[in-house]
């Protein structure tokens, strides 16, 4: 099983305050899972793929290489 993350370990991840993580959980703007419990977690795969549409683009034939190889994943996953 892929290695999920805390909010503290995503907000250090990520160099974000635990009131902006929460902003993107409440508004649904980043993957997450809700346990049973109530706390948050995070797939660390999702976020970066996730990261990767947050990007802002230019012309880089190696970033493209990598968005092929991140959507090839996606589809072997599916």
């Amino acid at each position: 099983m892929e290695g999920l993350l805390t909010v503290e370990r995503l907000m250090t991840h990520l160099n974000l305050k635990r009131i902006q993580i929460d902003y993107l959980v409440k508004n649904w703007l980043i993957p997450h899972f809700r346990l049973p419990s109530g706390e948050v977690m995070f797939r660390a795969s999702e976020v970066e793929m996730w990261l990767y549409t947050c990007r802002v683009p230019y012309n880089d034939s190696k970033f493209r290489a990598i968005l092929n190889q991140i959507r090839t994943w996606r589809c072997k996953q599916q």
